[in-house]
């Protein structure tokens, strides 16, 4: 039987020279030096597999594969790349090339590699096919690998950070009951004070009244200002609470007692660190108090109470309308929760899609800070809500998207 005849395809001689001198021993072979005179002879059928270089003058290497693939979808193709272009060959396995080899080349490597294409250019068209099938699945699999690392190194990162914020939580607790423990003090002493001054001020001539009730104006404007003081350590006092209450709420992980209006409270005050939302989205919320409580692991409906809102806020960032509805009720046995926006909404043809791992709409990259998507959000979404066997209903249509989750529930 013939041997099988390899095309080495490289615009530079080094190259041709060092594959020449690793398999002449082996096989004959044939050269081009550009992808246009590459793609002519696999047109003549004169190869049974090639070896090509990605980057050549006239066309280059990722244009003669999907041509040579037009011709022959089951001729094997080796990419040739240098360091650092490994995505590139990686997306040339996508249009069907059978592998890739780096430069410099090891000698074993490859001529195992083209003994492995060439078995490969022997098998039937169903096997063919076949392999290509998994070479796509396993290219799409490293890819959601590699998405999947993303997101676990981002979400350690916000691990590191929320336990950060939980220890200067914890530390500024004390600093700020001492400033609103001072602040009240200094008020009440304020008061005495101008307690005293008006009753020394009725034995003072009429000028020195007039002096004394001047000052006291300036005396009331600091009694306001001391007020302020006192007002805005409380707040900071309670975010610092509902950050520690937060934290420890959310490393719980076994089922208790909820009310899912008081978490998606929490989460809603919590997006207010967001200056966007907390500026240019109107919010309205409607959450019944007196919900029955369910049992379950609070950091699962926090998180997809989180995600959604998230979503709804980011669908928002280009729209002229910026509105936030959301509401709970009890309606018969269900508990139903409701994020409304007026957002850019979805894509009819996208909304069966929207729980799938890895699919989003928003962009791949980072655009001017703008949201980028991961496409984990609304499949972690259904993946914790569904042990609560959970109904989610999505409605969209251009300004308004709706999400509503319906949590079966016992009356107690």
């Amino acid at each position: 039987m013939d041997k099988p005849h390899i095309l080495i395809v490289d615009d530079e001689l080094g190259p041709r020279e060092s594959l020449r001198m690793i398999l002449k021993d082996h096989f004959p072979l044939l050269f081009a030096t550009n992808g246009k005179e590459a793609v002519e002879k696999v047109e003549a059928d004169s190869a049974d597999l090639v070896i090509m270089d990605m980057k050549m003058p006239v066309m280059d290497g990722m244009e003669a594969l999907r041509r040579m693939k037009e011709h022959n979808p089951y001729l094997p193709v080796i990419m040739v790349t240098g360091y650092g272009t490994i995505d590139t060959a990686v997306e040339a396995m996508k249009v069907g090339a059978f592998d890739y080899i780096t430069k410099p080349f090891d000698s074993f490597a490859l001529l195992e590699k083209v003994k492995k294409a060439l078995e490969q250019g022997r098998t039937d068209p169903d096997s063919q096919r076949m392999l290509r099938q998994i070479q796509e699945t396993s290219s799409k699999l490293a890819e959601q690998q590699e998405n999947l690392q993303k997101q676990i190194l981002q979400l350690s990162k916000l691990s590191s950070i929320g336990m950060l914020a939980q220890g200067m939580a914890h530390n500024l607790s004390s600093p700020l009951l001492i400033i609103l423990g001072r602040a009240e003090l200094m008020k009440d002493k304020l008061l005495q004070l101008r307690s005293k001054i008006l009753s020394l001020s009725g034995n003072q001539s009429a000028e020195a009244r007039a002096q004394t009730l001047a000052l006291l104006q300036e005396y009331d404007q600091n009694l306001k200002d001391t007020d302020i003081i006192i007002e805005n350590v409380a707040k900071l006092g309670d975010i610092i609470r509902n950050v520690m209450q937060k934290s420890r709420q959310d490393q719980i992980d076994y089922h208790q007692c909820l009310n899912l209006s008081s978490i998606l409270r929490e989460e809603l005050q919590f997006m207010e660190g967001d200056l966007f939302f907390k500026h240019n989205v109107e919010k309205e919320y409607h959450l019944q108090e007196d919900l029955p409580a369910i049992k379950g692991i609070y950091s699962d409906f926090s998180q997809t109470f989180l995600n959604l809102v998230q979503n709804a806020i980011d669908a928002m960032r280009e729209t002229e309308t910026r509105k936030l509805h959301v509401s709970s009720r009890l309606n018969g046995d269900w508990i139903e929760i409701s994020i409304k926006d007026t957002g850019c909404g979805i894509p009819k043809e996208n909304l069966e899609r929207i729980f799938e791992p890895y699919f989003t709409t928003k962009r791949a990259q980072e655009d001017s800070g703008k949201p980028v998507g991961t496409g984990l959000g609304l499949h972690m979404v259904k993946m914790l809500m569904e042990p609560y066997r959970v109904q989610i209903q999505v409605q969209s249509q251009p300004g308004e998207t709706c999400f509503i989750l319906r949590v079966p529930c016992t009356k107690n």
